[in-house]
């Protein structure tokens, strides 16, 4: 009776322990849920039109050279007061940062201007050598447009150009003359991939004053939140 009762009891915990082993397996195999950014997590990342630009030493940059590791990119121009600089402030200290992290520091910092024509390759590495030796500039001459165009778009940039117009003589037949342009932007921040796709959007933070900023820790937060959840 006892023996029965024993093999019973000995099959049903089996039964059991077998049920829990198919439990575990099925959770473990279960996507993990994706982390909270502040921004946007592409699961399925965006291929990058082809593309073709200079860097700030005037070498060729394509989609080629997106390959191979991390990207993280601002875009701005050199002339910018405030965003812009405050920002490459902030994201040499992420750089320097995850410099002394035991892995995922295999992070490169792009900036890419939209104001070209003031924003030589020569001018862009004097200005990004003041925030950091490692930043990468990105800038085109007029006969890229075309080609430095699908950069923007497939990314999403927004920048809008204004020419301003001084009166130079009111006597003159053309009283009129086209002298400077004034620059603004959106506000982000691009995660590409090794493959050269684009996998994530960073938003920026906005103050109680209404002003939007990004932080050193959100920045790193995001990241290694993505890294981790990608492996």
């Amino acid at each position: 009776m006892w023996n029965i009762k024993n093999r019973a009891l000995s099959a049903f915990l089996l039964m059991a322990l077998l049920v829990i082993s198919i439990a575990i397996a099925i959770i473990s195999t279960l996507p993990a849920k994706p982390p909270l950014i502040n921004g946007i997590l592409i699961p399925e990342a965006i291929v990058i039109d082809e593309f073709s630009i200079i860097d700030h030493n005037n070498i060729p940059f394509t989609n080629r050279q997106l390959e191979g590791k991390w990207h993280l990119l601002s875009y701005g121009f050199t002339n910018c007061p405030d965003i812009c600089p405050t920002l490459l402030s902030v994201l040499s200290a992420v750089s320097e940062n995850l410099n002394q992290q035991p892995q995922y520091s295999d992070l490169s910092i792009l900036f890419y201007s939209i104001d070209h024509r003031r924003d030589t390759a020569s001018h862009l590495a004097q200005y990004l050598a003041y925030f950091n030796k490692d930043f990468i500039g990105l800038t085109y001459i007029d006969a890229m447009v075309d080609s430095a165009l699908p950069f923007e778009k497939s990314l999403g940039m927004v920048s809008i150009l204004k020419s301003v117009q001084d009166e130079i003589s009111k006597d003159s037949a053309e009283n009129k003359q086209l002298t400077s342009y004034t620059v603004s932007h959106g506000f982000m921040l691009y995660l590409i991939n090794p493959q050269g796709d684009l996998q994530a959007v960073f938003r920026p933070k906005q103050s109680e004053d209404g002003t939007f900023h990004f932080t050193e820790q959100q920045i790193l937060d995001d990241y290694l939140a993505i890294r981790n959840y990608l492996g």
